[in-house]
């Protein structure tokens, strides 16, 4: 993870990247309503991905989903389904042999390939020359998860980081304590990541699905119904993920805490 800096003063004109009302959205017809090879889910972390896309996987909707990249490193659980690979692609060959593998994986089933793909992992086919993920994936779909508040999300990320419970069902491996520096970190991080999605989304014509975190944590239901619509899909049976909200009321104590110690700073900032 980069160790980009950003003070609380020079990050305010960056806060409309991502404070996007939980109300809106892009509903228009998807173009070619499943006639795709990959939904590619377009996030920065903690918005809700992992949970969107597992629910479309258990209804049938697309394969199983995975992050196919990992967390910056190859993770064990690929070789399940990808027995033939023990580590993330170096070379351009290795990636296209990579890829072949994921797209026929469960390519039986007639679905389109599940892509969860952070901005950061994206970093690793750029630096091996993909400059569109249609280079590799084919037909694909975008939906792009965002959280309508980067200051929560941020917090939510320094405490997956210190426990390592990136999903529900995990096991904590340890306590999370309060940091400013590494929260103010994450929230640069997070703010360059969304311009990133944006930005190719603008200079490839891509006009994605708008998730919000929010509008899925109150209705999972009715959230994943609005894409179902969006993908010409309004019959299609929802079947629930089993993941849970994370959130506690320590998230609220570090958000909080965040907020009024950056509005100190920057007040002895100002002159």
């Amino acid at each position: 993870m980069s160790e980009r800096q950003l003070t609380c003063k020079s990050r305010q004109p960056k806060l409309a990247v991502a404070n996007i009302s939980p109300g809106r959205g892009t509903f228009v017809t998807a173009p070619h309503r499943l006639a795709c090879d990959t939904i590619v889910f377009a996030s920065t972390q903690r918005t809700g991905s992992t949970a969107l896309a597992t629910t479309l996987s258990a209804s049938k909707v697309t394969r199983q989903s995975y992050e196919w990249f990992g967390q910056g490193h190859f993770d064990k659980k690929i070789r399940h389904f990808l027995p033939e690979f023990h580590d993330l692609p170096a070379t351009a060959e290795e990636l296209k042999r990579y890829v072949r593998a994921i797209r026929d994986f469960d390519a039986g089933s007639g679905l389109p390939v599940s892509l969860m793909l952070h901005n950061y992992q994206f970093d690793l086919l750029r630096e091996l020359g993909v400059r569109r993920l249609e280079e590799l994936f084919g037909d694909c779909l975008y939906v792009y998860n965002l959280r309508g508040d980067i200051y929560y999300q941020a917090v939510s990320l320094h405490i997956a980081i210190q426990t390592q419970q990136w999903v529900s069902a995990q096991e904590r491996i340890a306590e999370p304590s309060y940091d400013f520096e590494s929260i103010d970190r994450l929230v640069n991080w997070i703010s360059q990541d969304c311009e990133s999605w944006l930005a190719y989304f603008r200079q490839n014509g891509i006009v994605p699905f708008h998730a919000t975190y929010e509008r899925f944590a109150q209705d999972p239901r009715a959230a994943t119904q609005l894409l179902l619509d969006w993908l010409g899909m309004p019959g299609q049976a929802i079947e629930t993920t089993s993941l849970q909200r994370q959130a506690s009321d320590l998230n609220t104590d570090f958000y909080h805490r965040y907020l009024a110690e950056c509005g100190t700073r920057r007040a002895l900032q100002d002159p």
